[in-house]
């Protein structure tokens, strides 16, 4: 299990790393390119795509990296008046739920990479554009893996009884 932990721990710290560095080059070429557009009149042609390009990896790689965190989306206005052990069952049942939905979306998501492939666009002219979107179903492999993890201290917590 401490592997297991380690290991969840690496991917998130990967996680972390690609989104800070995707975060900041989104902001750097974007600025960059609105300098290059009021003061020179001119923009760097590839950088609209890019960037939004990098607000896709950014927003997918937060999800994963939030529920690493367990500090995904939650109705907290439903668990305020809980007990502590109906809050750890219910959130077990809710990320089981979520388990249940990423699989679905993986499955969605393949047949998506499949079509993307058999147009055999270019990105940039340098690789294939499904190439930029193997972050939607790398996400919806991640999130249960994160969720797994989360459930595990919920169960625990369930059984003692207690709070985090």
């Amino acid at each position: 299990m401490k592997a297991l932990l380690k290991l969840n721990e690496a991917v998130g710290k990967i996680e972390a790393f690609f989104l800070c560095f995707f975060l900041m080059t989104m902001v750097i070429l974007a600025f960059v390119q609105v300098v290059a557009r009021n003061v020179f009149n001119e923009g760097i042609p590839w950088a609209d795509t890019v960037v939004r390009l990098m607000v896709l990896w950014v927003g997918f790689l937060g999800a994963c990296l939030a529920t690493k965190l367990d500090q995904h989306l939650t109705m907290e206005i439903l668990t305020k008046y809980m007990s502590e052990r109906v809050k750890h069952a219910s959130a077990v049942v809710v990320k089981l739920f979520a388990i249940f939905v990423c699989y679905w979306l993986f499955m969605a998501s393949l047949k998506f990479i499949a079509n993307e492939r058999s147009t055999g666009e270019q990105f940039l002219h340098l690789f294939p554009s499904w190439w930029t979107l193997t972050i939607i179903p790398l996400t919806f492999v991640l999130i249960p893996f994160h969720f797994l993890f989360t459930i595990a201290r919920d169960v625990t917590l369930f059984l003692k009884g207690k709070a985090e």
